[in-house]
């Protein structure tokens, strides 16, 4: 049985992802900013925001650590789908998706690909520019002219995000109705452990054949010499 879900170091990178960018955008809508009046609550939520984000902004730098050194979820290539076959796949889920075709979603890219690519580099602007307003902005009096900019920029991006989050969020609701099963494949982690036991089993029988492939060389030898 071929399985084509994601692997275990993705789909941990993907719920830590999901989790904290959800949980960012929505402690957002009840914090006040230390510089801002506000009552308990929202100031604990700014303190939540600022950790949380420190969080999502770690898990945004190993999520780009991971595409670029592994492929076995396609890398950087399902993430930016530009050159080559990837390019075509793209052009053509334009085209099917123009014809009202749902684009199939998995590891090739193609349009949900570069929307999760582009997605990323939001979250990631926005972690960037959270991390430095954790350091730049003063917990108490007016914030320099650097934090302000960095603070607008902050802002700006969250409006982005926010887009991503809805539309990523539907079209992978879009997908898992529509019988592909999406949310299986990436969240489910019995059929993970199908897939690393496989890997495993595979692992084991190469290092079999490696182990028997002197032997029989050495059995062949031995019939040439009896033989001469």
């Amino acid at each position: 049985m071929k399985m084509n879900n994601w692997s275990l170091p993705t789909r941990f990178l993907h719920i830590g992802l999901v989790s904290t960018v959800t949980a960012q955008l929505f402690i957002s809508l009840v914090m006040a900013e230390p510089d801002h009046a506000g009552n308990v609550l929202s100031k604990a939520a700014f303190t939540a925001h600022e950790y949380v984000g420190l969080t999502a902004l770690g898990i945004v730098l190993l999520h780009w650590i991971w595409s670029s050194l592994s492929h076995v979820d396609g890398g950087l290539t399902h993430l930016f789908p530009v050159f080559g076959t990837a390019r075509q796949q793209l052009v053509a889920e334009i085209k099917g998706l123009m014809r009202g075709k749902l684009p199939k979603a998995g590891k090739k890219g193609g349009i949900s690909g570069l929307v999760h690519g582009l997605g990323l580099l939001a979250v990631t602007g926005i972690a960037i520019t959270g991390g430095f307003l954790f350091v730049l902005f003063p917990e108490t009096g007016e914030p320099g002219a650097l934090a302000e900019v960095f603070a607008e920029l902050h802002e700006g991006l969250a409006g982005l995000v926010w887009a991503y989050w809805l539309g990523h969020g539907g079209m992978a609701l879009l997908h898992h109705f529509s019988g592909q099963d999406l949310l299986k494949k990436m969240f489910s982690f019995r059929d993970a452990k199908y897939n690393n036991d496989a890997f495993h089993d595979q692992k084991h029988e190469l290092d079999l054949r490696e182990t028997e492939l002197p032997q029989t060389v050495s059995m062949q030898n031995k019939l040439l010499k009896t033989k001469h």
